[in-house]
């Protein structure tokens, strides 16, 4: 008798409904207690250490202990880009444009349209439009294999957001396409530093028990005024759509 296929085990585990609320609430990128991710899928403490146990044995999830607690977060790039490829596809990548636009306009989803973490990295319209001004003003620019580079004017007009020491060599940069604006925003490990200096410099913050960033006032003038330039104001405000 031939074995399981391990596609079909890693598939198992994902479809518990469970296990894909806390594999999305992974997606922002952070590591999480067991008590946090009980919490956010409605569980108790055993139930959701029997679902992360699982999660880690296929490979999905990893597990970091630090003194008395134990973090959980994604297994690696690869487990977050299959995710947002499931994503698209549970969306009904298929369906009518006017369809896919109505379920972005709902309330609940618009400011996680708006900006969105994507395994450490910024998505969504804000995400798609970071990537575009990057390419247009030559601060990043194609090499091979799908990678991307910073130039040396890129350099220099990123510093701030760039850690000490940080070397961007190897695949540090590279396309990804975004689950709800179907274009490609940045990920890899410079677009992830780059998300943790927004926060830092307080551009963006986080909104509690969810993936989606919020633009603040100070991120107006520093992210989009000054980095990323003039680009369409309505999906750079932040506000709400209609």
């Amino acid at each position: 008798m031939n074995a399981e296929p391990r596609l079909a085990r890693v598939a198992a585990a994902m479809a518990d409904p469970t296990r894909a609320r806390v594999l999305v609430r992974l997606l922002d990128g952070r590591l999480h207690t067991a008590g946090e991710l009980a919490t956010h899928a409605g569980v108790g403490a055993a139930t959701m250490s029997a679902h992360l146990k699982l999660l880690v044995e296929e490979g999905l999830a990893r597990v970091r202990p630090q003194g008395r607690h134990r973090y959980f977060g994604l297994a690696d790039g690869d487990v977050a880009h299959a995710l947002e490829a499931l994503l698209r596809l549970a969306d009904g990548r298929d369906t009518a444009p006017a369809a896919d636009l109505r379920r972005w306009q709902k309330p609940e989803m618009r400011g996680l349209r708006h900006a969105r973490s994507c395994y450490g990295h910024l998505a969504g319209e804000l995400g798609v439009l970071w990537r575009e001004a990057l390419l247009a003003k030559g601060w990043v620019r194609a090499a091979a294999d799908g990678r991307y580079e910073l130039s040396a004017a890129g350099h220099e007009a990123l510093a701030e957001l760039m850690p000490a020491g940080f070397a961007a060599t190897g695949r540090m940069l590279y396309d990804c396409v975004d689950w709800s604006e179907r274009r490609d925003h940045f990920a890899g490990p410079l677009a992830v530093a780059w998300l943790e200096a927004m926060l830092a410099q307080g551009w963006l913050r986080r909104v509690e028990q969810s993936r989606e960033l919020r633009l603040t006032p100070p991120g107006r003038p520093a992210l989009v005024e000054r980095l990323m330039g003039p680009l369409p104001v309505a999906a750079l405000s932040g506000a709400r759509r209609p």
